[in-house]
């Protein structure tokens, strides 16, 4: 088996990368939503008023670059292991969006962070195992 790549070229930066991309790009398209909440009422429901804000041309940017990112995650590692470490963005996007946005996290959702970050985890756990025996 070929060598992993290291440094930026590591499939673990670029899943955080993707990570990361995802979540700026969701509260990009967040900002974008409200901004442009109240151009049409009759066609608001199917998202389109959306695309008059540059906030959604900009999340759209860091879709793209998240999908280019992933694509090269799934060249690199098996996805049963870097689909769940994707899952980072289920704490990720409400953390953010709770600093950035000022949206409220209920205590309830809270629970539900952290064990998503138990999970995440034990998902890790047999990961770093079995790459120190590499």
């Amino acid at each position: 088996m070929p060598p992993q790549p290291s440094g930026l070229a590591s499939p673990w930066l670029q899943l955080a990368l993707s990570a990361l991309c995802t979540t700026v790009s969701e509260l990009f398209l967040k900002r974008g939503a409200v901004e442009t909440a109240h151009i049409s009422e009759q066609w608001g429901w199917t998202g389109l008023t959306g695309l008059a804000s540059p906030y959604v041309w900009v999340g759209i940017v860091f879709v793209i670059c998240s999908f280019v990112t992933w694509l090269y995650v799934l060249r690199h590692l098996p996805l049963s292991v870097a689909f769940p470490a994707s899952q980072v963005v289920h704490v990720t996007i409400p953390l953010s969006s709770w600093l950035v946005l000022g949206e409220l996290i209920t205590p309830i959702r809270w629970c539900g962070i952290v064990l998503v970050l138990v999970g995440l985890v034990l998902v890790a756990r047999p990961v770093a195992k079995l790459e120190e025996k590499l």
